[in-house]
């Protein structure tokens, strides 16, 4: 680890006990505004503000009703599910028999979210041994991505908010799986910071992701923390869900920065076999 990784995850640390101090009158507020379904501050704190977490959840749903994505006896996966924050909007979609399965490196996370839905069998979480600076630190290669669903076993993939922390290798691997257990003529919806070079929006976007140099198809915000925030070239991030063996129905825009200090929002890729 390089001294700028280390000092990267003691601010990080010391970010993750303050937050742990403040969860007491987080509890409080959460209990007066009948919020008790939300998890702790700590575990939120990827989400930003409590309007920003709804805001993100809300939609997303809306997005999940326009195309009509999930139908009730669905199996549906929720990779980079955190604590969470879909499970309850995809439980109301896919009724009585369908089931959800939520998916990520976080294991406090991932453990939280079961103890809240522990009471509902459609609800599975599991935690991904994948290598991340979120979850396990072992080399990529020593722990591959499997999914805990079988070929073809899934009607819906949702990868909220996920892509955007994952690094070419990553990516890669994720969208195979996503391949793999997608069951043919059914869809997933991912979120991403995509960018075109020379536009407008990638002029904006150089001064929010400024590594490495300038004209790199995959840029970061933090040189010593890549993966807290990833933009890719749109033919570049195409290309790899082609190879992976999907492809691209459509795609909405979400991250047009203009003058703006920060992305106002992700774009969103609806892919398909």
């Amino acid at each position: 680890m390089t001294p700028g990784e280390t000092l990267f995850d003691s601010l990080r640390l010391g970010r993750t006990l303050g937050l742990h101090l403040l969860e007491p009158f987080d509890r409080l507020r959460r209990a007066a505004l009948g919020r008790k379904d939300l998890p702790p501050l700590w575990l939120r704190r990827h989400t930003g503000p409590l309007a920003e977490y709804d805001r993100a959840v809300s939609g997303t749903e809306t997005w999940l009703d326009r195309l009509g994505l999930v139908v009730p006896g669905d199996l549906v996966i929720d990779l980079g599910c955190g604590a969470g924050s879909m499970a309850a909007a995809l439980g109301r979609r896919i009724g009585g028999t369908g089931r959800y399965v939520g998916i990520d490196v976080h294991r406090p996370s991932i453990e939280w979210a079961a103890r809240r839905f522990a009471g509902d069998a459609r609800f599975r979480f599991e935690t991904v041994g994948a290598a991340s600076p979120y979850g396990w630190r072992q080399p990529a290669a020593s722990r591959p991505v499997s999914l805990p669903v079988a070929d073809g076993g899934a009607q819906f993939v949702l990868a909220k908010s996920l892509f955007t922390h994952l690094l070419e290798p990553a990516a890669t691997a994720y969208l195979s799986e996503t391949r793999r257990v997608l069951e043919p003529g059914r869809a997933a919806l991912l979120s991403a910071f995509l960018f075109e070079s020379g536009s407008r929006a990638d002029r904006g976007l150089c001064s929010w992701f400024r590594h490495p140099e300038p004209g790199h198809p995959v840029r970061f915000r933090f040189r010593h923390r890549p993966q807290a925030a990833v933009a890719y070239e749109r033919s570049r991030f195409v290309s790899l869900v082609e190879k992976a063996g999907l492809r691209v129905q459509w795609i909405c825009p979400g991250f047009l920065p203009g003058n703006d200090r920060s992305p106002r929002g992700q774009d969103l890729l609806l892919l398909g076999h």
